[in-house]
């Protein structure tokens, strides 16, 4: 037969209270921890709640008894009287503060001198006495050495680019070193879509050195999407019919991105389109972007667009630019029917964006402001006509809580000009503007138009979404029209790819809802 002695052990209940009315009734307000291990936490807590009182300037506080039933401890107080100001003494300069905002002054002087570097400063009052209502008191600072990082160890993604770490991260030779700098680069790493933070930076202190560890993970970020298939044409060959986005982010470890887009309707119309970023090149401050677009419009016309912008970043959020673009149109019905015309143009212009990632699986961004405004010329048969193009786009998603979101966008652009032609208006329609309508089939001089999305998440993976998209757009006749699109949508992840699913109905001021004119949107992207 075995025994065993089993000692049950009891949590201790910790009251604190005070034989004055109007003390007790100010001790009530404090929060502090009442449920304990063992007497040594207790202790601790007492501690931590003589501090707060002196902070509220009970600077006299002490304790009249203590009382101990079973389990539990009461602590009876004597507060004191009350100290509202504090008169600091520093460099022979008598400060006079109010008691309540003693800590807070502190922690200002530690939070400047972490700034300046000096990350192992102490700041301490002493040589405290209370004399007429008033606490005197000596503010002695001890400055640690400034520190500088003056060693980056990158571990996980050694190839992550030298150039973002010097103007994103903004770090250098003499980078001074301090605790905000930590939170900063940890917030403008999670701001980049082509790396994940594997953990929070840290720092190792030597003596006479500052060595800053960050641990990365190079992030897949390329996707492909496309769908080809061949016809015959009536007067015999093969016509192409299909799509391809190809996208491709950092393959060469410097942030780059690089956009191939293919699309071709039957004979209706076909559009290619190529751009690429090149963050910060040469080394330099600048990121330029460049674009060349290809538009043919059945037998009409065919449009050239180059595109191209110097772009600076302000901070990990906001970009300025300087743009240049200039745009070439040829009619290849050689007559002025339906307004089209051969014509060249070309704009200055000044664009700015500040962006918010979320950088969530859906590639989400929490919210998006772009604006664009050109000035510009566009000659056309020996005519010139000064122009002005304005386009902006904002966008915001709404956190009602884990599983419910709601996503709101507006798009809007407009063209100033004394004349207009059919070929150099804006073309929206599809599912990137406006659902339940064919990919830019609407030509317009004005649009302004509103996306809004209830998201419900199935899973972490997945969800689905209402659609609804209104706008407004004026023709070349100056006369306006309303666009309406409505339905729903369902998105997953799977692997290593993406499924979007969409069913949407789309109607016009002057036109009625056709179930037999609904659209069923289909799109599998690939993620490598």
């Amino acid at each position: 037969m075995v025994f065993s002695n089993v000692v049950l052990s009891q949590d201790l209940t910790l009251h604190i209270t005070s034989k004055n009315d109007t003390e007790n009734n100010f001790l009530k307000q404090i929060s502090f921890t009442k449920t304990h291990p063992s007497e040594k936490s207790i202790k601790k807590e007492i501690q931590l709640i003589s501090e707060h009182l002196k902070k509220n300037g009970y600077f006299l506080n002490s304790l009249d008894s203590i009382v101990k039933k079973q389990h539990n401890h009461t602590y009876y107080y004597s507060l004191g009287k009350r100290i509202n100001t504090a008169a600091i003494k520093f460099n022979n300069k008598l400060e006079f503060i109010s008691t309540d905002k003693l800590s807070t002054h502190i922690a200002t002087i530690i939070k400047k001198l972490d700034k300046e570097g000096k990350s192992f400063s102490t700041v301490k009052l002493k040589n405290i006495e209370i004399k007429n209502d008033t606490l005197f008191t000596e503010l002695n600072i001890k400055q640690s050495k400034k520190r500088k990082i003056d060693k980056v160890i990158i571990t996980g993604y050694e190839d992550f680019s030298k150039a973002f770490l010097k103007h994103y991260l903004k770090i250098n030779r003499t980078s001074t070193f301090n605790k905000e700098k930590l939170i900063s680069f940890s917030r403008k790493l999670k701001s980049l879509n082509f790396i994940n933070e594997i953990k929070p930076p840290e720092v190792l202190f030597l003596k006479d050195s500052t060595f800053l560890y960050l641990y990365l993970k190079k992030r897949k970020n390329n996707s492909f999407d496309g769908l080809v298939n061949f016809a015959s044409k009536e007067n015999g060959g093969v016509l192409f019919n299909g799509y391809l986005d190809l996208k491709l982010n950092n393959i060469f470890n410097s942030g780059e991105q690089f956009k191939l887009f293919w699309n071709n309707i039957a004979e209706e119309s076909q559009e290619f389109n190529i751009s690429t970023t090149l963050p910060y090149i040469f080394n330099s401050v600048i990121t330029p972007q460049l674009s060349f677009k290809l538009y043919k419009q059945d037998s009409a016309f065919i449009n050239s667009k180059l595109k191209t912008s110097l772009n600076y970043n302000l901070n990990e959020k906001t970009t300025i630019g300087l743009t240049y673009d200039s745009e070439n149109s040829e009619n290849l019905i050689k007559s002025n029917i339906n307004n089209i015309k051969s014509f060249n143009a070309s704009f200055w212009g000044i664009q700015f964006n500040y962006s918010i990632i979320k950088n969530d699986l859906f590639n989400n961004s929490k919210f998006n402001l772009t604006i664009k405004t050109s000035f510009g010329n566009r000659k056309s048969e020996n005519k010139n006509s000064k122009q002005i193009k304005i386009t902006s786009n904002i966008s915001y998603l709404f956190e009602i809580n884990q599983r419910n979101y709601f996503y709101a966008s507006n798009s809007t652009g407009h063209i100033n000009s004394d004349l207009f032609l059919d070929n150099e208006l804006f073309r929206i329609g599809g599912a990137n503007s406006i659902k339940g309508f064919n990919e830019q089939s609407i030509f317009t001089s004005f649009y302004t138009y509103f996306n809004f999305e209830y998201r419900f998440l199935l899973s972490n993976s997945s969800y689905i979404h209402t659609i609804t998209d209104f706008g407004k757009i004026k023709n070349t006749s100056l006369i306006f029209n309303n666009l309406l699109g409505f339905g729903a949508g369902y998105l997953t992840t799977l692997n290593n790819s993406t499924i979007n699913i969409s069913y949407v109905l789309g109607k016009t001021t002057n036109s009625s809802i056709k179930l037999n004119n609904s659209k069923i949107i289909v799109k599998w992207t690939l993620l490598f």
